[in-house]
């Protein structure tokens, strides 16, 4: 029986939520996985890291790109890369200090793709786009996975949330879920809510994080979320909008999908792998606020295209995109080492 070491920071992000899913998916197989904590500060040293691991009958260890190069020893090493944030096209939305520190992210990731037995992907966007900064072209292709026993259609007729909100029943409900940042494109929903006008509310959580609150009139925060309120969320809403500028993979549009929801996403990074343009929903020009408003507006219109896109969006989840089918590949990597 194969042991696997997932040392984690816990950050609030999609890579949090893809390690608990895959620790719990592989123990409840012949495998056991184990996570080890570390401390948050270590995440911007990396070398010292792999101090606060033990690593005593482990028989893999398994981390991500940003610091798996300081966790190898004489034992297997996978690394997962989960967000590259040297695409080029990216790089005008940077703070300085974000480059300063992703130029050290730049090394870091390097070493762990050289140090590592194997690495893994988990979009084609990404592999392109390790091959293209760092040369690497042997990377294999995980897509993450989603729960779909636990993110499904269920019927929700009223906001699932103990909170004091009278929403008309003519408004249609669009709902983000991520953290409010410039790469997931935080800053343009305020400007698509007030393009769409009075008739559209937009709810917004932040994920495995508290959010500040964006002010404008017909977006209202829910703040952060049970994983069964978002469950409910998700359903709950008429159309999910995600103007994201940069993702990995993009796990809320997953979830999204898997609840059976037209998605109003970016056409970027890995987001056309997920969404399939006028069959799951709509691929918008990236900061173009009238694309995204008219998307919406298309679906709101039509609640036949919205069942069918949703329906589409299920069925592509479970085909492609389940939690099942990511442990079982992880595995083969695992039992090839």
């Amino acid at each position: 029986m194969q042991k696997i070491l997932f040392p984690v920071i816990q950050a609030g992000s999609g890579t949090d939520i893809f390690t608990y899913n895959l620790v719990s998916g592989l123990n409840a197989t012949s495998m056991t996985a184990i996570i080890q904590y570390i401390p948050g500060w270590s995440g911007y040293i990396p070398p010292i890291m792999g101090k606060w691991c033990n690593t005593k009958d482990i028989n893999i260890i398994h981390a991500n790109t940003w610091s798996g190069f300081a966790f190898k020893r004489d034992k297997p090493l996978v690394v997962t890369e989960h967000l590259l944030v040297h695409d080029y096209g990216f790089k005008r939305y940077k703070t300085l200090s974000q480059r300063l520190y992703h130029s050290l992210i730049y090394q870091y990731e390097k070493r762990s793709i050289n140090a590592a037995d194997t690495v893994v992907c988990i979009s084609e966007y990404m592999q392109n786009k390790i091959e293209e900064i760092y040369g690497y072209s042997d990377s294999i292709l995980i897509y993450n996975g989603i729960d779909n026993t636990c993110f499904k259609p269920i019927s929700i007729t009223e906001i699932p949330l103990d909170v004091n909100i009278s929403i008309s029943p003519q408004k249609k409900i669009l709902f983000f879920s991520g953290n409010t940042t410039i790469r997931k494109g935080g800053d343009l929903l305020p400007k698509i809510m007030n393009e769409l006008g009075d008739d559209y509310l937009l709810l917004m959580s932040g994920g495995l994080r508290q959010n500040e609150k964006i002010k404008s009139r017909n977006i209202i925060s829910v703040g952060k979320l049970s994983l069964q309120d978002l469950v409910k969320m998700y359903n709950y809403a008429d159309i999910f909008l995600f103007p994201t500028r940069l993702e990995g993979f993009g796990l809320s549009v997953a979830e999204a999908m898997a609840c059976g929801k037209p998605i109003v996403t970016t056409d970027c990074s890995s987001m056309p792998e997920l969404v399939i343009d006028g069959k799951g929903g709509f691929l918008c020009e990236m900061d173009n606020v009238k694309d995204f408003a008219d998307s919406i507006r298309i679906l709101a219109e039509d609640s036949g295209l919205r069942r069918q896109m949703g329906t589409f969006n299920r069925a592509r989840v479970i085909e492609k995109f389940s939690l099942d089918r990511m442990v079982q590949e992880y595995i083969t990597v695992y039992k090839k080492l």
